[in-house]
């Protein structure tokens, strides 16, 4: 028998606070969705699922006098995690039958999953196994992207199809299982950045493929492209490629090379001398010509081009790098748009904004499941 998943909401009158403890729940492999204290049915969520009250009581229409009625169907799976709560407002919430409160001064996201510890402790133990399972396949995807640039930088073959289609078993998984926000996070924690942009990269276009709801021989070979794009960056001085800065001069035109250096690499095996290995030449290609490395305009870029080109961007936005901060989904998206029409396809960076609304999907979802029982009730 199928079980709906846990779902921790956090009621605050601050949203951006309750994203960010939800953000912190996810990395550990909760489930959980931010509501507004204003709503006036904070108790029309799932029976299975988990409020958190994280704000002033004082912000509650009715203040605390009115939160038992609100929370009357949950009471029992009602956490109230607010800091330096008076004496006599404790002992009001205690006789008012609440028994999960938070006595911490400054609570900290461990107090919040030691209260939740207390209240169902199944929820914490499969939300640790599920953090562990998302951290073994990202460390599983980075493996993989490295050891295939270490076995093209000495000189050997590139990866065998069976390596590419576990490496895209693995992604799908990992996006499966977790909205964007969990898999940004853990891809911008890998150490080496060729690891980082090719993983952000498969993943981006991976899920944009799905959200296409491309056929799964076209979603695979989207995917491998994906994978091979940059492939000619294994033959880039590391010098130039580990720089802790923006490149300048002749390193910008040797760092530039890398495409068709990546061409040059995947004609030489019948596996990816064809489709493969012209989306690894063209990736930088811009519709209105301004593109490298050879300047080619739109009506000389097909679609698979158009898409890994957009994916690239967007993981170039935000992953991590030591001489830039990592631009926000939303803030990378704007670039998108704004260059939409003249070098990037205007159709499809409208339709990439559903791989963007995906970044906190769990967030969405958790809201609309909110939304249909207040409007049940």
């Amino acid at each position: 028998m199928h079980t709906q998943p846990t779902i921790v909401h956090i009621a605050s009158d601050d949203m951006q606070e309750a994203q960010q403890v939800c953000h912190e729940l996810r990395l550990r492999g909760f489930k959980a969705s931010p509501r507004s204290l204003g709503m006036d049915c904070l108790g029309c969520i799932g029976k299975q699922d988990i409020l958190v009250i994280g704000s002033n009581l004082g912000h509650i229409n009715g203040g605390q006098r009115r939160l038992p009625t609100l929370c009357e169907q949950v009471r029992d799976h009602t956490i109230i995690f607010i800091p330096g709560l008076r004496q006599t407002e404790f002992a009001a919430l205690d006789s008012a039958g609440f028994k999960y409160i938070n006595t911490a001064t400054t609570p900290t996201i461990e107090n919040l999953i030691y209260l939740i510890t207390q209240m169902n402790p199944d929820v914490v133990y499969r939300a640790s196994k599920q953090h562990a399972l998302q951290s073994a396949k990202a460390t599983s995807i980075e493996t993989g992207v490295l050891s295939f640039f270490r076995q093209i930088r000495d000189g050997g073959a590139v990866a065998k199809p069976e390596e590419v289609e576990s490496q895209r078993r693995e992604m799908n998984d990992l996006i499966g299982m977790s909205p964007m926000s969990v898999w940004l996070d853990l891809f911008r924690n890998y150490h080496d950045g060729t690891g980082q942009h090719c993983s952000l990269v498969s993943g981006f276009t991976l899920a944009f493929a799905r959200s296409l709801r491309f056929n799964e021989q076209d979603t695979s070979r989207l995917f491998d492209a994906a994978f091979f794009h940059d492939v000619g960056k294994a033959t880039i001085p590391l010098e130039i490629l580990d720089k802790p800065g923006r490149l300048v001069g002749e390193e910008w035109n040797v760092m530039k090379s890398h495409a068709l250096r990546g061409y040059e690499i995947l004609i030489r095996d019948e596996r990816t001398a064809d489709e493969i290995a012209r989306l690894a030449r063209d990736h930088h290609e811009y519709l209105d010509g301004s593109g490298y490395p050879r300047g080619i305009k739109a009506r000389r870029i097909d679609d698979p081009t158009r898409i890994l080109t957009i994916c690239d961007i967007f993981a170039a936005l935000v992953e991590k790098r030591a001489y830039k901060a990592p631009k926000s989904p939303e803030e990378a998206y704007a670039i998108l748009r704004s260059m939409a029409g003249s070098k990037l396809d205007p159709d499809l960076v409208r339709l990439f904004e559903t791989v963007v609304a995906d970044y906190d999907r769990q967030q969405n979802s958790g809201n609309r499941l909110v939304r249909d029982a207040f409007e049940k009730a």
